[in-house]
Parts: structure tokens; sequence; C-alpha cells
């Protein structure tokens, strides 16, 4: 696995993996490098999904969580890749559906350098991606500093192009958002 998702740009290496065949799987770790190194560590990371679902297919997983993420710098860009296209928007037509019951990630760190703020999240939700529809519910609690929280449930359909989005952030000065956005005086 490692061999197939490396690239001479991007070096993964995973370990401790316990029950990898089953229908509960846990892997220690998993390290994503370039050519500066490492920039991105998961840490036990589980997922427990049911094989059986594959026959009506469906990816349905009941559990996919992670103790911790830490996102230490941005990767370097890929030298191999083509430089992107803009292209209308639209949900990936998956031969199987996706479910994904429990996303839970303890604790996503970012290094100061990714987007201008040290910060530490916790991350849980679910996702479902079927049909060309996407159907989703995120909750994002920032865990150092001065807190904050982000929730956003979303569905998309190809079909009728209409996105339904409820999004609720509330957060002090200073914060991730305000950051990320690069917002005057944040």
């Amino acid at each position: 696995v490692e061999n197939q998702l490396s690239t001479p740009n991007r070096q993964i290496v995973i370990s401790e993996i316990q029950g990898v065949l089953s229908s509960e799987a846990n892997i220690g770790s998993i390290t994503v490098a370039d050519r500066q190194g490492i920039w991105l560590k998961i840490t036990n990371a589980r997922i427990v999904w049911s094989r059986l679902a594959l026959l009506r297919g469906r990816l349905d997983i009941n559990t996919l969580a992670a103790d911790s993420i830490d996102v230490m710098r941005k990767p370097l860009p890929d030298e191999g890749l083509p430089s992107a296209e803009a292209k209308g928007f639209s949900l990936p037509e998956l031969p199987l559906a996706v479910i994904l019951q429990e996303l839970k990630i303890g604790r996503v760190a970012f290094g100061d350098t990714v987007f201008g703020l040290k910060s530490e999240i916790s991350v849980a939700g679910n996702l479902t991606l079927d049909g060309g529809s996407l159907d989703s519910n995120l909750q994002i609690k920032r865990l150092d500093g001065p807190g904050g929280d982000f929730t956003i449930k979303a569905a998309y359909a190809n079909e009728s192009q209409q996105l339904d989005l409820d999004l609720l952030l509330n957060e002090p000065a200073n914060g991730i958002m305000a950051n990320l956005l690069n917002i005057e005086g944040r």
C-alpha cells in the first residue's frame, strides 16, 4: 500500500497495522513526507466497517477515527502534476455509495505556518455520498487558546445542482476562520 500511494514527491509510511482484513482495523501511525520531510502524521487511526455491505454496492463505515492528526506545515507542491484547470462543480459519481456514520478525530493540530495560526481542534461528524448526492454534518471545536465552534450541515445533488447549507461559526477575534480568510485586524 505504501508503494502504491507514494510517489517521488510524496512518501507515505504506515506502521503498526492490526486487523487489516477484518471489519475492525487499527493503524498505529501514518506519516506523509515530501522532499523536506514529514508534514502530516496521523496517530491511532481506526476504522470499523461492514464488509458485507460491499456486496450491496455500499461502502458502509460505522466509525472512522483517529486520536490525533498533526499538520506541521503545508506540503511542497508536487512537481510532476499538471496545472489545475477550473471546471464546473459536481460530486464524483462513484460505483458504490459511501456512508460514514461517525467521523471522530480527537485532536487536529496545525503548525503556525499552515494558515498563520498555530491551533488545535477536534472534529466529529458524518456523511453520505450516494448517486451524485451528498449529505454531511460536521462539528469542529477549537481546543486551544480562546476556543470556538464551527458547525456545517451541507446537502448537494448533482441532478438539481441545489445546495442546502446550514453554517454556524462562533469564535473570538483572531480565530481560525479569521486567519484562514486573512481578515484585516483579525
